[in-house]
């Protein structure tokens, strides 16, 4: 499954939060209205789906989809597109 499927299922499973206009540009937290929680949720989900650990100094450089999927890849080079689970 391609990463970016896994995260627009992690956003409409876990949020309920459908964007159709979803892409690597997109700014999570402004273009999708996330409230804080729902932005700690979903660096959760994220960690669980890959099985890693988002190290906060990393985290906070998250703006765009294309950010948060580089650093999951960065983390999980050899797996990243397939064996994930939501």
């Amino acid at each position: 499954m391609q990463p970016f499927v896994t995260l627009r299922k992690i956003l409409q499973q876990k949020l309920n939060i459908h964007s159709p206009a979803l892409h690597r540009n997109t700014n999570l937290k402004r273009d999708l209205d996330m409230a804080d929680w729902e932005w700690h949720y979903l660096l959760n989900a994220v960690e669980q789906a890959w099985k890693i650990s988002l190290p906060p100094a990393e985290t906070e450089e998250i703006v765009h989809v294309k950010h948060l999927l580089a650093i999951v890849k960065k983390q999980v080079p050899a797996g990243f597109a397939k064996g994930i689970r939501v």
